[in-house]
């Protein structure tokens, strides 16, 4: 039987068993080490030596991206899982990343964020805009936040789901399950009512029509034709 899950679930520490991307096991690993690297890249060559800039990385989770960037910048860490703050401030005294360097706050996404206009000098936004029923409209609240100038770099997961072959042991061996996962563009059937993977174009069209200058862009999957994830690195006009 196939368990189908709630959005409640990625409130409570339900999904930090769930969410394992450095797990030897997880099929994406690889990817995902390597988006991680890329991210961190272009975030400090956006920020360069401004020892000052405002950082938000917005459901960040255990800290992936927050804790190595809090090294060097102030940073802001928020997700909807205090579970998942726990492990960010866990990580962050691990790294002997200064206390004041990393704040967090529990902040539900899919609703207008608690920060004033132009906060930001960067935002990070990874695995986040497929967890949330109105995507477009938190695109439009990032871009309120982030600071004229300032780079936004954010991700997508590809509903075209032939990368989904790619990587048999994501969907396992039942043929049910398989049929499941590519008509609901390559998310697994359990997960199909709370999320939602999108196609590149609509993707970056809800970027533009926010008003985010998409000036590069990154494509992760075993195949550069059929990526898993589109990653954009966008900017707000000054």
């Amino acid at each position: 039987m196939t368990v189908s899950y709630e959005r409640s679930i990625f409130r409570t520490g339900e999904y930090v068993s769930a969410f394992r991307p450095d797990d030897r096991g997880n099929p994406f690993r690889v990817i995902y080490g390597r988006k991680r690297a890329d991210v961190l890249r272009l975030a400090e060559a956006a920020l360069g030596d401004n020892a000052a800039a405002q950082v938000l990385d917005i459901g960040g989770g255990m800290g992936r991206i927050a804790v190595p960037l809090a090294a060097r910048y102030p940073v802001h860490l928020s997700d909807i899982s205090q579970a998942m703050l726990d492990l960010a401030r866990q990580a962050a005294t691990e790294a002997k990343v200064p206390a004041d360097a990393l704040t967090t706050s529990v902040v539900d996404a899919s609703q207008p964020l608690p920060f004033a206009d132009a906060s930001f000098d960067l935002i990070t936004c990874l695995d986040l805009l497929v967890h949330l029923p109105d995507p477009q409209a938190a695109v439009r609240e990032l871009y309120r936040i982030l600071k004229p100038g300032g780079t936004l770099i954010i991700d997508a997961t590809n509903s075209v789901p032939l990368w989904v072959f790619c990587y048999p042991r994501y969907v396992g061996k039942r043929p049910a399950r398989w049929v499941g996962t590519l008509r609901h563009g390559g998310v697994l059937p359990e997960w199909a009512n709370i999320v939602h993977h999108m196609r590149r174009a609509t993707f970056l069209g809800w970027l533009r029509a926010a008003g985010v200058e998409v000036e590069g862009e990154r494509r992760y999957g075993m195949i550069p034709a059929l990526p898993k994830w589109f990653l954009a690195i966008g900017r707000k006009p000054e």
